[in-house]
Protein backbone atom coordinates (compact mmCIF):
# COMPACT_ATOMS: atom_id res chain seq x y z
CA UNK A 1 0.00 0.00 0.00
CA UNK A 2 1.43 3.48 -0.98
CA UNK A 3 0.71 7.04 0.10
CA UNK A 4 1.22 9.79 -2.78
CA UNK A 5 0.96 13.42 -0.85
CA UNK A 6 -1.40 15.58 -1.98
CA UNK A 7 -1.39 18.74 -4.31
CA UNK A 8 -2.69 21.72 -3.01
CA UNK A 9 -4.37 23.33 -5.88
CA UNK A 10 -4.45 27.18 -5.04
CA UNK A 11 -6.79 29.27 -4.89
CA UNK A 12 -4.53 32.56 -5.77
CA UNK A 13 -1.25 31.73 -7.66
CA UNK A 14 1.54 33.56 -6.53
CA UNK A 15 4.85 34.48 -8.19
CA UNK A 16 7.91 32.30 -7.47
CA UNK A 17 11.40 33.36 -6.96
CA UNK A 18 12.36 33.34 -10.63
CA UNK A 19 9.02 35.09 -11.62
CA UNK A 20 7.81 32.44 -12.54
CA UNK A 21 3.32 31.57 -11.65
CA UNK A 22 2.94 29.08 -9.20
CA UNK A 23 -1.09 27.45 -9.46
CA UNK A 24 -0.41 24.21 -7.07
CA UNK A 25 1.53 22.89 -4.74
CA UNK A 26 2.84 19.53 -5.01
CA UNK A 27 2.91 18.81 -0.84
CA UNK A 28 5.94 16.79 0.71
CA UNK A 29 5.76 14.73 3.61
CA UNK A 30 7.16 15.99 7.17
CA UNK A 31 10.52 14.08 7.80
CA UNK A 32 11.25 13.48 12.18
CA UNK A 33 14.83 15.48 11.81
CA UNK A 34 13.89 18.13 9.56
CA UNK A 35 10.83 18.58 11.59
CA UNK A 36 12.67 18.78 14.80
CA UNK A 37 15.47 21.24 13.39
CA UNK A 38 12.54 23.22 11.91
CA UNK A 39 11.04 23.66 15.68
CA UNK A 40 14.08 24.58 17.08
CA UNK A 41 14.45 27.35 14.86
CA UNK A 42 10.90 28.75 15.15
CA UNK A 43 11.28 28.68 19.55
CA UNK A 44 8.28 28.52 21.24
CA UNK A 45 6.02 30.81 19.65
CA UNK A 46 3.24 28.35 17.70
CA UNK A 47 2.65 30.35 14.33
CA UNK A 48 6.52 30.76 13.55
CA UNK A 49 6.44 27.06 14.45
CA UNK A 50 3.39 26.20 11.86
CA UNK A 51 5.24 28.19 9.26
CA UNK A 52 8.61 26.74 9.23
CA UNK A 53 6.91 23.34 9.02
CA UNK A 54 4.80 25.05 5.96
CA UNK A 55 7.91 25.87 4.02
CA UNK A 56 9.20 21.75 4.19
CA UNK A 57 5.99 21.32 3.33
CA UNK A 58 6.12 22.98 0.10
CA UNK A 59 9.31 23.41 -0.22
CA UNK A 60 8.49 27.23 -0.77
CA UNK A 61 10.66 30.48 0.05
CA UNK A 62 9.93 32.81 2.82
CA UNK A 63 9.05 34.99 0.62
CA UNK A 64 6.72 33.07 -1.60
CA UNK A 65 4.72 31.58 1.06
CA UNK A 66 4.36 35.50 2.54
CA UNK A 67 2.68 35.51 -0.69
CA UNK A 68 -0.17 33.08 0.06
CA UNK A 69 -3.71 33.90 0.60
CA UNK A 70 -5.41 32.92 3.76
CA UNK A 71 -7.63 30.26 2.75
CA UNK A 72 -4.49 28.56 0.98
CA UNK A 73 -2.64 28.90 3.59
CA UNK A 74 -5.08 27.95 6.22
CA UNK A 75 -5.38 24.37 4.11
CA UNK A 76 -1.62 24.00 3.91
CA UNK A 77 -1.68 24.31 8.02
CA UNK A 78 -3.96 22.11 8.33
CA UNK A 79 -1.92 19.33 6.15
CA UNK A 80 1.01 20.30 8.24
CA UNK A 81 -1.34 19.66 11.48
CA UNK A 82 -2.11 16.02 10.44
CA UNK A 83 1.38 14.82 9.27
CA UNK A 84 2.66 16.12 12.35
CA UNK A 85 0.07 14.76 14.62
CA UNK A 86 -1.59 11.60 12.88
CA UNK A 87 -0.26 8.50 12.68
CA UNK A 88 0.97 6.86 9.09
CA UNK A 89 -2.10 4.77 9.51
CA UNK A 90 -4.26 7.59 8.77
CA UNK A 91 -2.54 8.28 5.37
CA UNK A 92 -2.62 4.84 4.37
CA UNK A 93 -6.36 4.21 5.75
CA UNK A 94 -5.19 1.16 6.92
CA UNK A 95 -6.51 -0.11 10.73
CA UNK A 96 -3.56 -1.52 11.19
CA UNK A 97 -4.18 -5.65 11.46
CA UNK A 98 -0.94 -6.20 12.97
CA UNK A 99 0.08 -3.10 15.23
CA UNK A 100 3.43 -5.05 15.83
CA UNK A 101 4.31 -4.78 11.95
CA UNK A 102 4.42 -1.18 11.40
CA UNK A 103 3.59 -0.07 7.54
CA UNK A 104 5.59 2.62 6.55
CA UNK A 105 4.20 5.68 4.92
CA UNK A 106 7.64 6.75 3.57
CA UNK A 107 9.78 3.84 2.15
CA UNK A 108 13.00 3.93 4.68
CA UNK A 109 16.62 3.67 3.29
CA UNK A 110 18.80 2.20 5.40
CA UNK A 111 21.94 0.31 5.23
CA UNK A 112 21.62 0.44 1.43
CA UNK A 113 18.34 -1.34 1.58
CA UNK A 114 14.54 0.16 1.47
CA UNK A 115 12.03 -0.89 4.40
CA UNK A 116 8.53 -0.49 3.56
CA UNK A 117 7.69 -1.73 7.14
CA UNK A 118 9.08 -2.36 10.68
CA UNK A 119 8.46 -5.30 12.89
CA UNK A 120 8.26 -3.85 16.85
CA UNK A 121 10.02 -5.43 19.51
CA UNK A 122 9.27 -5.48 23.19
CA UNK A 123 12.03 -4.07 25.05
CA UNK A 124 13.63 -5.55 27.51
CA UNK A 125 13.83 -4.28 31.12
CA UNK A 126 17.61 -3.20 30.83
CA UNK A 127 16.67 -1.21 27.87
CA UNK A 128 13.99 0.63 29.85
CA UNK A 129 16.51 1.16 32.70
CA UNK A 130 19.15 2.70 30.51
CA UNK A 131 15.89 4.48 28.73
CA UNK A 132 15.65 6.23 31.76
CA UNK A 133 18.63 7.66 32.65
CA UNK A 134 18.67 9.66 29.51
CA UNK A 135 17.99 13.18 30.22
CA UNK A 136 15.12 14.50 27.82
CA UNK A 137 11.89 12.92 27.02
CA UNK A 138 13.24 13.32 23.12
CA UNK A 139 16.91 11.74 23.76
CA UNK A 140 14.40 8.98 26.02
CA UNK A 141 11.96 8.33 23.01
CA UNK A 142 14.36 8.30 20.51
CA UNK A 143 16.74 5.38 22.53
CA UNK A 144 13.58 3.34 23.34
CA UNK A 145 12.15 3.73 19.46
CA UNK A 146 15.69 2.44 17.91
CA UNK A 147 15.70 -0.50 20.82
CA UNK A 148 11.98 -1.38 19.93
CA UNK A 149 12.71 -1.50 16.08
CA UNK A 150 16.02 -2.44 15.64
CA UNK A 151 17.28 0.79 13.64
CA UNK A 152 20.16 3.03 14.66
CA UNK A 153 19.42 6.41 16.28
CA UNK A 154 20.20 8.62 12.84
CA UNK A 155 18.25 6.40 11.25
CA UNK A 156 15.11 7.34 13.08
CA UNK A 157 15.30 11.02 11.91
CA UNK A 158 14.51 9.59 8.01
CA UNK A 159 11.24 8.60 9.28
CA UNK A 160 7.87 10.39 8.24
CA UNK A 161 6.70 12.27 10.96
CA UNK A 162 3.69 9.95 10.85
CA UNK A 163 5.72 6.72 10.86
CA UNK A 164 7.59 8.48 13.49
CA UNK A 165 4.07 8.76 15.44
CA UNK A 166 2.57 5.44 14.62
CA UNK A 167 6.11 4.06 16.42
CA UNK A 168 5.47 5.60 19.28
CA UNK A 169 1.83 4.86 19.87
CA UNK A 170 2.87 1.18 19.76
CA UNK A 171 5.63 1.64 21.83
CA UNK A 172 3.99 3.60 24.95
CA UNK A 173 1.87 0.26 24.78
CA UNK A 174 4.83 -1.43 25.66
CA UNK A 175 6.43 0.89 28.22
CA UNK A 176 2.71 1.53 30.43
CA UNK A 177 0.50 -1.61 29.64
CA UNK A 178 0.52 -5.24 31.52
CA UNK A 179 0.83 -7.99 29.98
CA UNK A 180 -3.09 -9.01 29.84
CA UNK A 181 -3.76 -6.35 27.48
CA UNK A 182 -1.18 -8.03 24.80
CA UNK A 183 -2.65 -11.64 25.32
CA UNK A 184 -6.26 -10.60 25.00
CA UNK A 185 -5.23 -8.42 22.00
CA UNK A 186 -3.79 -11.44 20.13
CA UNK A 187 -6.56 -13.96 21.13
CA UNK A 188 -9.24 -12.11 19.03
Amino acid sequence: MSWTPPVHVLLSPITADDESQIEQLPLKPLFYAAQKDALARAGDDEDEQFFELAKLATGLSTKELDQLKRPDYVSIAQYVHDMSTRPASYFLDDPQADPDQVQLLQPLSVAGRSLTSLTLEMPVLRATKAMKKLKTAKERAEFITAHCTGLMIPDLGLLSVPDWTQLQVRIDDFLNKPADYFRSATSK
